[in-house]
């Protein structure tokens, strides 16, 4: 028999708050991070962490070595190891059964870039050695482990808007057959302006500035940033040790059905073979889904999409299930968003009820033990679990 994963704590940093109790507290409050950006300026609108100062977290020791994308990372890092009593003291060596799944889809880009460009532009001689760390995508995973000593596995999920969740699953699945015996899992995404012209030239972004998901006259998207990440033990680990159990990954489901590099497959096969698989992996039906943390994020298609891959596996009782969307909240943060809607659907099976979607509905009750976390990408990565509340 496998081993049961069990989620103990967790670490977030958004634009709508830090900490799981602030994220909490604004998100059923129906807060927006949306706004104008202190971070790229000249009427930018973005779901940005603002005000951002990693040392009250992390204190002065090392910060100055890590990029933007690095500190979001171990801020949320510092929070989940303080929550769950499993942060490591400052003489020891770390504990090598302890490490770091982390998904991003592009990762310190921002570094990258200008490590490059100053190459390119000023001669390979006058680039900064100091900031040559931060130039692959798995530094802020790297970095992470440095400054907590997490000693165990430390692997980085690049797989577009679905990371966050991939690895949550495949940090569950390391747990499972005992490579490990607690893992950091989630996501990390820096705002810059590299993902912002990006998204831009290809029309993927709301003119108005405005995400309104699922709603008739949605334009686009907004881009955010932030880290979420849970703890993740075998059930019999945290047992053991007298940690609290408060979810449980029940089951993950995965389809790729690319046809384009920036399309959605508007009937969405792959998305519903996804909410399907991870069903079946769960050993429950739909009827006995409680709630949907829908992906959905202003997209025209992709939002169209999901609503067709939802009706697809709820039929009639679509209209009765309660359905979350709340990237209206902390915007498009792209390889975290998967953590983000797996931490709101963990707060809502705690609460028994969904959070509004932002200035668009209200909060309502959840029926059920079990929460369905969606993610899907527009270059066919499709992928989605569920989770079972304990608490």
């Amino acid at each position: 028999m496998m081993a049961r994963v069990v989620v103990t704590g967790a670490g977030v940093i958004s634009s709508i708050g830090a900490g799981v109790d602030e994220f909490e507290k604004n998100l059923y409050a129906g807060c927006s991070g949306v706004g104008p950006s202190q971070l790229l300026g000249d009427g930018v609108v973005a779901a940005e962490v603002r005000n951002f100062n990693p040392q009250q977290w992390l204190g002065n020791k090392g910060i100055r070595v890590l990029d933007r994308s690095a500190r979001l990372l171990c801020v949320a890092a510092q929070m989940a190891l303080t929550a769950t009593g499993l942060q490591q003291q400052d003489t020891s060596e770390g504990d090598p059964n302890l490490g770091l799944v982390c998904g991003t889809m592009f990762g310190s880009v921002h570094s990258i870039t200008s490590f490059d460009w100053s190459g390119v532009t000023d001669g390979p001689t006058y680039v900064n050695p100091m900031e040559f760390p931060n130039t692959v995508i798995n530094s802020p995973a790297g970095q992470a482990a440095i400054k907590h000593k997490l000693r165990g596995v430390n692997s980085t999920i690049s797989a577009g808007l679905v990371s966050g969740l991939y690895a949550i699953h495949y940090a569950a699945e390391f747990l499972r057959f005992g490579r490990a015996t607690a893992l950091l899992a989630g996501g990390v995404e820096e705002l810059s302006e590299e993902a912002q012209v990006s998204f831009g030239k290809v029309g993927v972004l709301s003119a108005r500035g405005c995400l309104r998901p699922f709603g008739a006259d949605r334009d686009g998207t907004v881009l955010g940033e932030g880290s979420a990440l849970w703890m993740l033990e075998t059930a019999e680990s945290a047992e053991a040790r007298g940690a609290k159990a408060l979810l449980e990954i029940s089951g993950f489901g995965a389809a790729h059905d690319a046809h384009d590099i920036q399309a959605y497959r508007v009937r969405g096969e792959g998305a519903t073979s996804a909410i399907q698989q991870a069903l079946a992996a769960a050993e429950i039906g739909p009827e006995q889904i409680g709630c949907v943390i829908a992906c959905a994020s202003g997209s025209r298609t992709g939002d169209e999409m999901e609503l067709h891959a939802l009706k697809n596996v709820f039929g009639a009782r679509l209209e009765q299930l309660p359905v979350c969307a709340p990237k209206a909240a902390f915007g498009e943060a792209l390889g975290a968003s998967g953590a983000l809607c797996a931490l709101t659907a963990g707060l809502a099976l705690s609460k028994r009820s969904i959070p509004p979607i932002a200035m668009l509905s209200a909060a309502k009750d959840v029926q059920g033990d079990y929460a369905l976390v969606n993610c899907f990408g527009c270059d066919g990565n499709n992928a989605a679990l569920v989770l079972k509340g304990l608490s």
